[in-house]
């Protein structure tokens, strides 16, 4: 067998391993629910906006940054307020905030958190 054919298919067995990995980690995490994607990440979104729930931030604030980054695209469609500029805010403790079923939850929350205690269902 010439060195050109068995580099050519060392190459492709690579390249399916490749493919076959991924493919199968892909599966993985969405069986088990280990890694939120994008579309479980937009369901909970809307799920939290159609529960009324709201995040309160602010533009300094590098956790606020942070939990705008966990949802991504998504965080578009959550119900979102900027405490900057306003005294509207001052009764909050710490930001980021979350007002969910008309209770305050501090700090940046996990996203497996925002499931709980907003009782979001992913699966409907």
């Amino acid at each position: 067998m010439k060195t050109s054919t068995r580099t050519i298919i060392t190459l492709l067995v690579l390249i399916s391993m490749i493919v076959g990995l991924y493919l199968f980690t892909d599966w993985f995490s969405k069986t088990t629910g280990y890694v939120l994607g994008e579309d479980e990440k937009i369901k909970l979104a809307q799920c939290l906006n159609d529960k009324n729930s709201v995040f309160y931030y602010e533009e300094n604030c590098i956790n606020c940054y942070k939990q705008i980054e966990d949802f991504g695209e998504a965080i578009s469609y959550i119900s979102m307020f900027d405490c900057t500029n306003t005294d509207v805010c001052s009764n909050l403790r710490v930001l980021p905030a979350w007002e969910i079923d008309g209770s305050l939850h501090y700090g940046r929350l996990g996203l497996d958190e925002l499931i709980e205690l907003s009782g979001c269902d992913l699966e409907e």
